[in-house]
Formats: structure tokens, sequence, C-alpha cells
């Protein structure tokens, strides 16, 4: 309880901060603009993180996450082809795209005695790779600015919610909550197959369907996500490690805190990101520097027991 009530505080913080650090002054338009960030900050912090816990149960690879398999860069393509359609990221084009690029690396990941870990995350890097290029090709060729382009591949909290684009940005969060919401029921059948498929399978659990319905449901978390802020990378790779390191194994406690401290982490990074130089970086610049050397130590010591 101790634990939860000073998560709790540090996210009060994260959000302050996010409020009134900056290097402009706090006017009306800044303010909403600072408002309008915490509540993008929060959503996609806590999805993402929300997305890597999941994944990385369902796996039990402490490497998985949406943007190492490369879900996170399939939505940003399948947003791209959306925008040069429509004329606006498309969350269905997104999901498909995530949905997509997900079952295309799990598929290749696949041998005769299961799910090989090492090749799960070289397909994933290898499809994250081609699907940012892609994006940049197909949005070259639309006429969209550089600017546009880095902003989907990276992330962009500086999106002001106003009467323009309310009610998407609504139906996108309450839709999420729901997904997260039915997929948070399945706390017991991760914490199974956490221990391990044939332990799952001799508790009769059903690992095909489980593992059908996650990897549905959060390629449209994954996809919502990036349609509204962009591809975010290592929020989902981080979190949850410090969250089962604060509250242990069990799915049960660990994926609302999670949610919790991916809110924290984003927020924090959106901070640094508009503040650590004249020009704003994109939010996922920040994470990516503080995701990679992680994913790197995580890498060592999963070769070392493997």
């Amino acid at each position: 309880m101790t634990k939860l009530l000073l998560v709790v505080a540090a996210l009060a913080v994260a959000i302050l901060l996010a409020i009134l650090v900056g290097p402009a002054p706090l006017d009306h338009n800044i303010l909403q603009l600072r408002i309008s960030r915490v509540i993008l900050g929060i959503f996609a912090g806590a999805i993402m993180a929300f997305c890597g816990c999941i994944l990385q149960g369902l796996f039990g690879n402490p490497l998985v996450e949406p943007y190492t398999l490369g879900s996170a860069s399939g939505a940003a393509l399948g947003g791209a082809i959306g925008m040069m359609v429509f004329g606006t990221l498309s969350p269905v084009f997104a999901f498909c795209g995530a949905l997509g690029v997900g079952v295309f690396v799990f598929m290749i990941a696949r041998s005769g005695i299961g799910v090989l870990r090492d090749r799960l995350i070289l397909a994933g890097v290898v499809m994250s790779f081609l699907c940012s290029s892609l994006v940049m090709v197909i949005m070259i060729m639309g006429g969209r600015e550089l600017y546009e382009i880095l902003y989907l591949l990276m992330g962009y909290l500086g999106i002001i919610i106003d009467a323009s684009n309310r009610l998407p940005a609504l139906v996108i969060i309450l839709c999420s909550i729901v997904c997260m919401g039915y997929l948070y029921r399945y706390h017991r059948e991760l914490d199974i197959i956490s221990q391990g498929t044939e332990t799952a399978v001799s508790l009769g659990i059903n690992i095909q369907n489980v593992s059908i319905i996650i990897f549905v449901f959060t390629a449209i978390l994954v996809g919502l996500t990036v349609s509204l802020v962009g591809a975010i990378g290592f929020v989902g790779l981080v979190i949850p490690h410090i969250a089962k390191l604060l509250f242990g194994p069990k799915h049960l406690y660990n994926l609302p805190a999670t949610m919790l401290l991916g809110a924290i982490f984003l927020l924090l990074a959106d901070t640094l990101a508009r503040t650590i130089t004249v020009y704003e970086l994109p939010v996922g610049v920040v994470t990516s520097i503080i995701g990679v050397p992680f994913f790197i130590y995580l890498y060592k010591n999963a070769g070392r027991s493997a």
C-alpha cells in the first residue's frame, strides 16, 4: 500500500512538472497545450507500458514490447497509408499495420520447438526498420513535411485537444480503456503462462486462444495510441521490469502499477524533451536514450541465463 501511494504521489509530481516546467511563460494557451500533453502522456505511457507487460508475460521474454516486436512501427506504417488515403491518421489502418507486422514477426520466430527468443527480437527489429523506411517513402511521396514524418516515427505529445479533435480523442481513449479492462481479465492466465508453456497446458490453459486474444487487443491498443501520438519506443520495455521489481511478478498487481509508472515515465520524458534543448525534441528520442542501454543490459543478462 505504501508503494502504491508513493507511485500515485510521483504521478502527481510528474503532472505538476509537465504543466509548470517549460521554456515558454505559462499563459492560457500554453496551459491548454500542457494540459493536453498531460492527458496524452498519461494515456500513451499507460498503454505502451501495459502492452509491454502483457507481451512479456505471454512470451516469457524480458525483451519483448510493441516497439521491439515491430508492432509500433507497423502501426505507424498503417497510419501513414491511412494519412495518404484520408488525409489524417486512421486508427483502423494503424491497427491493421500493428496486427499484420506482429503476426508476421510471430510467424518468422516460430519453429518446431516453439517461439525462439532471439529470432523473435531480431525479426521484430528488422521489421521495425523496414516499416520506418516505408513510412518515410510513403509520406515523402505524399508531400508531407519532414517534421510530420519525425513525429509519427518518434512520437509527439504537443497536440492541443480542442473542439476540432475532442470527440475522436475521447473515443480513442475510451476504446483503449475498454480494451485494457478486457485484457486485464487474463492476469491469472498470464501468471501461469509465465511459468512455462508445459505448466500452462497441464493446468488447462488454451495458450493458442489466449495468444490470439492478446495479439489482437494489443494491436488495437498500439494502433489507437500511434494514431494519436505516433510511435513511442521503449516505454513498454523499461517500465514492466520496474513494476515487477516494486510490486512482484503477479499480473494482478503489476499491470495497474505498470500503467501508473508508464504514465510517470512518459510525462517526465516529455518534460525533458521540450526543455533540455532550444528546439523541442520528439518524446521518443528521450525514451530511446533511456531504453537502449536498458535493452542492452537485459539482453546481456538474458544471454547469460540462456
